[in-house]
């Protein structure tokens, strides 16, 4: 009798552990919480694949901006996002720790790191390969290489960014180099792709005083390539960089996606925290939701 209590007993410990780890392996989101962001950003469904490019400036810099940056993510609940300025392997695993539902990718080439997160119930994502390593000179961070596929049947390329900042010649130069290798390489390897070449480019690609473009090498080719966020670059109030002002974070698709683009915005999240631009982040994200 001793033995069969006993057994019955560790049986019923075994089905409670069995289905404490099976709940582990694919947590579900969060539920939805009244958020201050609620108001800032916009209501996406499952229909469109929302994908967002994010500085995140040195990140984790404090408690307040790791608090801020999951708040905004969930209440956001886009598809995928592209994030710069990830400082370390560590704190990006501690993200995702904090974001049940979600999974990714981080790029370690020092600090500043790029990286890709995505829902896993509506996103598959394959492994992260870095283009041009050791070519210091016109990427200081290796651009982050991945594809993705969404639920509503859509697969993509995506080439996460982060070039050279400031101005000045030389930097200037540097990042139209970066501009001339990313086209050659798009061009010549991913020609039939539906490609996007987004992240935080730090310069401008429109001027009304008509000043020259560090990206007018794909400007001069339309036939294959648009900066869906252009609208953005043309109304200063949605520029993504508010501290210079300045429109520097884009999402440039190649031509496999020009019916695609359902809508392209920048979030302004600091209608709606007050604190965002100086204990959050310098940049605001930019958001594209693409359709079958």
């Amino acid at each position: 009798m001793q033995n069969t209590v006993f057994r019955v007993i560790l049986l019923i410990i075994f089905l409670a552990v069995f289905s404490k780890c099976q709940k582990n392996e694919t947590p579900a989101p969060l539920p939805p919480e009244e958020s201050i962001y609620q108001n800032c950003v916009p209501e996406l469904t499952s229909t469109t694949f929302d994908i967002v490019t994010w500085n995140i400036e040195h990140y984790p810099s404090t408690g307040f901006q790791v608090e801020q940056v999951v708040d905004i993510i969930i209440t956001l609940n886009a598809d995928l996002i592209a994030l710069q300025e990830i400082e370390n392997k560590t704190a990006f695993d501690e993200l995702l720790a904090l974001l049940p539902g979600w999974s990714g990718e981080i790029s370690v080439t020092g600090t500043l790191n790029l990286a890709y997160i995505y829902k896993t119930e509506e996103v598959s994502m394959g492994e992260v390969s870095e283009l041009f390593l050791g070519m210091y000179q016109p990427f200081p961070r290796a651009p982050a290489l991945t594809t993705a596929s969404h639920i509503n049947g859509l697969s993509v390329t995506l080439i996460n960014n982060h070039l050279k900042c400031c101005g000045g010649t030389d930097n200037i130069d540097r990042r139209k180099e970066a501009s001339a290798l990313l086209k050659e390489y798009v061009d010549t390897n991913l020609p039939d792709d539906e490609v996007l070449i987004l992240g935080d480019l730090n310069d401008i690609i429109y001027s009304e005083a008509g000043e020259p473009i560090t990206f007018q090498n794909f400007l001069d080719d339309p036939d294959n390539y648009e900066f869906a966020d252009m609208g953005i670059a043309m109304s200063e109030p949605e520029w993504s960089y508010p501290d210079w002002p300045s429109h520097i974070d884009h999402i440039l698709v190649t031509n496999e996606l020009f019916d695609n683009i359902s809508s392209t915005e920048t979030l302004i999240l600091d209608n709606c925290q007050s604190g965002y631009i100086t204990a959050v982040s310098d940049h605001r994200p930019v958001l594209i939701r693409l359709t079958k």
